[in-house]
């Protein structure tokens, strides 16, 4: 339900590449549940608008977003990338990940660690199961296919829940962030 919300807002906008256009900000209420939880886990408020793309054939997708069929969305800057919405199972989670992704990038975490907070925040995982890797911390996850990048992203929110529950966010920036942008407050 909360996907057919957020497409009834959609303002569209058609250009060379036939997709359709528009902003999604932390402010909608369909991402409250997601912005409570990243708030509650970060410790401050979260904000921000982003400009949402959504592609209107996978070709267009990869085009645009540089990145395998596969996958289902992409996030750079300010602008997320999501395949047609027939590719996308649930556009309000999908879109939340995206958005957790494009904040934490402020705290320049490897990305293993940024991966396993956002499936964390969006609960993407819960109940479901794939192999566990190991190490993943140590695997590149650009050059993985779909299964591979499946598993990767399940180990990796294996491991941030795990952490998660002997550390807080903060203690995770000190001990893996790299900085954090000069932007962030």
């Amino acid at each position: 339900m909360k996907s057919l919300i957020l497409v009834v807002f959609l303002f569209f906008e058609m250009t060379v590449f036939c997709f359709t256009s528009t902003f999604v900000s932390w402010e909608m209420p369909e991402l409250e549940e997601y912005r409570s939880l990243i708030e509650r886990l970060v410790g401050k408020p979260v904000k921000g608008t982003y400009h949402l793309i959504i592609a209107s054939s996978t070709g267009e997708f990869m085009e645009l977003s540089g990145l395998g069929y596969w996958f289902v969305a992409a996030a750079e800057n300010s602008t997320i990338i999501v395949q047609p919405l027939s590719l996308v199972p649930n556009l309000t989670q999908t879109v939340a990940h995206e958005m957790c992704h494009l904040f934490l990038r402020q705290y320049r975490l490897p990305y293993w660690l940024e991966e396993g907070i956002v499936c964390y925040v969006t609960g993407e995982w819960i109940g479901r199961k794939e192999l566990i890797l190991d190490r993943v911390e140590s695997l590149d996850y650009s050059e993985m296919d779909f299964m591979t990048y499946r598993s990767y992203s399940f180990s990796c929110w294996v491991e941030v829940s795990r952490i998660l529950r002997v550390s807080t966010f903060g203690e995770l920036v000190v001990a893996f962030g790299e900085g954090i942008d000069e932007q962030v407050e």
